[in-house]
């Protein structure tokens, strides 16, 4: 079995390179075209059109390596279908489901592979990519002058005509230059003869002219013009051809250029937001029950009761939630564990230290205590040469150990530290009578609309204004409105993010899931052939990647939760898959089987059988 779980592997080797290299080829060439109106013309270096062309590359492969994965699993089984090998293997009592579940440990390999490449490097890339095409749009494109035209130098501003240019001294005869940079005033300069070049910054253009004058004419009173002679003139003008620059100073990430556990973070961040307002929002109901004119209390303390819970609850169980756990327990549990364990293995594997001994000779009877003496010292040095080494180990477990513990203290403080800058402080009340408000003899501020007496039946943790309102009021019903706009922003902003999510691991999870759905598929058409491979490749494409952009969709439109929208391809696909893959032992295909004629066929009943149901009803 071993033998043929590594031919069929490596049939699926070289489709799966053809694949990916022609999927990507193609859909970069097409975001290429996209982009080239950005690219051309602006004097770019091969080696900044070059990068741009790296930095797109990761974002095509993630889309394109499950296409691949299907394109390689039909073409392979197919042929191995179509020229009987499959049924050579079935006449020798070889079951299918052994064979297929090699592949599926080769898609699986790829699922993973997609999950740490869309995590790692693919918001890298999209992050520079993103930067790398904002410093392209600020680069100007380079100036060419052409002669017997006007050209603009400066859009909008100054504009140059020359009856003859000499491309290498860049010497001009007969130059007009329209110079409309001031709105009040007209200005027009003639010269015989000129010379053109780029300033030492290399982004001015520096004009020098020869021989001419500068005419001037007042837009308010045309009558009227100035005219000025000059022998030499010169004439900059800034910015013509400005060099690429680079700017380091971009942070900002959309949810695109983030990792898994920085859009965890913001779902976090958004769902702590959310339980606050959903705790005003059950605050304000139960006050309402009570009774309809009830006032609730603007909160202006740290929060307690239902609010101090909601942030207990704020840490959400979810997908993400989980992947960033079992990363942080491996960079900070397993790495350091293998780390120390590697080093207590490669200690007891390293020979201890040997020193050189001279040959055994015949010792004086006089100089025997003295070499005795001598092979004592030598021992002793010896063992306090490896006690040190045991020493300088347990230190250094030792270090690390209190490096892990500083570590996790560091992070509790700032916790701890960033909870206590979310509470605010207690407001002093106002003492200074202001129109509408009345303080009373006691001390007490009451504000317009505050009830004058304690809402019965409701408990002072619910946050009721008391009779003497310590705080502002507003209505229950207000409150209400209030906490459920909230509610809705930051549902709509854990969407946002909770969806790329789910889509970094759906995207990945399809590697096993076109696995299990087109080696069925191909072993049920044998003789399909390309035209199989490539009708079914483009059909379960076009589906799938409609999923995924109607599910996003209706998760930014709170219609269903991101866990099911991106997820309902990949369910879909696997449930056919599975009922392929039970029903593959069954089926007796061979190369005188069913072919794409017959696929196409099964799929114009099952059509039809649809139809008359529908008509029956």
């Amino acid at each position: 079995m071993k033998i043929i779980h590594k031919y069929v592997l490596r049939e699926h080797v070289g489709p799966l390179l053809f694949a990916v290299s022609a999927l990507t080829s193609l859909m970069l060439l097409n975001y290429i075209a996209k982009q080239l109106g950005n690219l051309v013309g602006k004097g770019l270096g091969w080696e900044v059109i070059f990068e741009f062309f790296i930095l797109s590359l990761p974002f095509t492969v993630a889309m394109t390596l499950p296409m691949a994965v299907l394109v390689s699993v039909l073409y392979a089984f197919s042929r191995l279908a179509s020229e009987n090998e499959i049924t050579a293997m079935k006449a020798n009592g070889v079951s299918m489901r052994r064979v297929l579940l090699p592949v599926l440990g080769w898609g699986m390999f790829f699922s993973f592979f997609m999950i740490a490449f869309n995590d790692r490097i693919l918001p890298l890339t999209n992050h520079r990519l993103r930067t790398l095409q904002g410093d392209i749009a600020r680069k100007k494109p380079s100036f060419a002058l052409k002669e017997q035209i006007i050209n603009e130098v400066s859009p909008g501003q100054f504009f140059l005509r020359t009856n003859h240019l000499d491309p290498e001294t860049n010497k001009m005869r007969d130059v007009t230059i329209y110079d409309l940079s001031d709105v009040m005033r007209r200005h027009t300069i003639y010269a015989d003869s000129g010379v053109m070049a780029f300033a030492g910054n290399g982004n001015d253009l520096k004009l020098t002219l020869y021989n001419g004058f500068i005419q001037e004419v007042p837009k308010e009173e045309p009558t009227k013009m100035q005219r000025l002679y000059y022998l030499v003139d010169e004439i900059r003008v800034e910015g013509v051809a400005n060099a690429f620059s680079r700017d380091s100073s971009d942070n900002y990430k959309s949810d695109r250029e983030m990792s898994v556990c920085e859009l965890q973070d913001e779902v976090a961040r958004f769902e702590q937001d959310f339980f606050r307002a959903r705790a005003r929002y059950d605050r304000a109901v139960k006050v309402a029950r009570t009774d309809a004119n009830a006032q609730v209390g603007v909160e202006t303390v740290a929060p307690s009761g239902p609010e101090r819970s909601a942030r207990k609850r704020a840490r959400v169980a979810s997908l993400g939630r989980s992947y960033c756990d079992a990363v942080l327990f491996v960079d900070t549990v397993a790495v350091p564990w293998v780390r120390k364990q590697t080093q207590k293995v490669a200690t007891l594997l390293m020979p201890e230290r040997a020193f050189a001994q001279s040959a055994p000779h015949a010792v004086h009877a006089s100089y025997a205590p003295h070499a005795l003496q001598a092979q004592d010292t030598l021992k002793a040095r010896q063992d306090s040469i490896r006690r040190a080494d045991s020493t300088k180990a347990a230190q250094r477990a030792d270090s690390v150990k209190a490096a892990l513990i500083a570590d996790s203290l560091r992070a509790d403080s700032a916790k701890a530290r960033a909870d206590s800058a979310r509470v605010l402080p207690i407001l002093p009340v106002p003492q200074v009578p202001l129109p509408g408000i009345t303080v009373t003899p006691q001390g007490d501020t009451i504000y317009p609309g505050a009830t004058t007496a304690p809402v019965t039946g409701v408990p002072d943790s619910l946050g009721v204004a008391p009779s003497a309102g310590v705080s502002p009021t507003i209505p229950a019903a207000v409150e209400m409105e209030s906490a459920r706009g909230e509610m809705l922003r930051w549902r709509a902003q854990i969407n946002q993010y909770a969806v790329e999510i789910h889509k970094k691991f759906a995207i990945s999870a399809a590697c096993t899931v076109f696995v299990l759905l087109g080696a069925p598929l191909a072993l049920r058409f044998p003789r399909g052939g390309v035209g199989l491979v490539i009708g079914v490749s483009l059909g379960v494409f076009a589906l799938y990647y409609v999923g995924l952009i109607a599910g996003e969709s209706l998760s930014d439109r709170d219609i269903l939760p991101p866990s099911l929208s991106m997820w309902a391809a990949n369910i879909i696909f696997a449930i056919a898959g599975l009922v392929l893959f039970a029903r593959m032992e069954r089926d007796g295909g061979s190369a005188r089987g069913a072919d794409s004629t017959e696929f196409w066929g099964a799929i114009r009943r099952f059509g039809r059988r649809l139809t008359f149901r529908k008509g029956d009803a």
